[in-house]
């Protein structure tokens, strides 16, 4: 027969210090989430712009027999400004609950910031490949340019 477990100490109850913004810090958080959120609305309808603008290019390439270059830069550009209105109306969202919640600011304005500082992670990754598909995409257009 196995033995009775000893007696342990009871486990402490976690309690953070949560630190609750004032009023001032709130009408600042709510302008940045509100700005936050224009731009993103923003982001994403200039990404969608983009993403037309490039469907129609490519249709029209298609059609023609033309060079895909254009294209693929205007695809470049809509996943890029689609990317940053995504994110950026995440970190919106996370911004307004700091100033809508109680005892919970920290834990959101965290949330905030990890969805940024992903968000200009995948930026970098994003912005690097928009570059090389815009350097492709002017080959392309160089190319086709040498060959008439």
């Amino acid at each position: 027969m196995s033995s009775p477990a000893p007696d342990l100490p009871p486990i402490k109850e976690y309690k953070s210090q949560q630190y609750e913004f004032n009023d001032e810090h709130n009408r600042e958080i709510s302008a940045l989430a509100d700005a936050m959120r224009v731009t993103s609305s923003l982001m994403l309808l200039v990404g969608l712009a983009f993403a037309v603008l490039g469907a129609l290019t490519t249709t029209q390439v298609m059609n023609s027999g033309g060079n895909y270059g254009a294209a693929i830069g205007l695809g470049a550009a809509a996943l890029l400004c689609l990317c940053i209105g995504f994110w950026t109306g995440g970190a919106a969202t996370s911004f307004r609950k700091v100033t809508e919640t109680k005892n919970e600011d920290i834990w959101h304005m965290m949330n905030a910031l990890g969805s940024l500082r992903a968000m200009y992670g995948l930026l970098r990754t994003l912005i690097f490949g928009a570059l090389v598909l815009t350097m492709i995409g002017l080959g392309l257009v160089a190319f086709a340019m040498m060959g008439k």
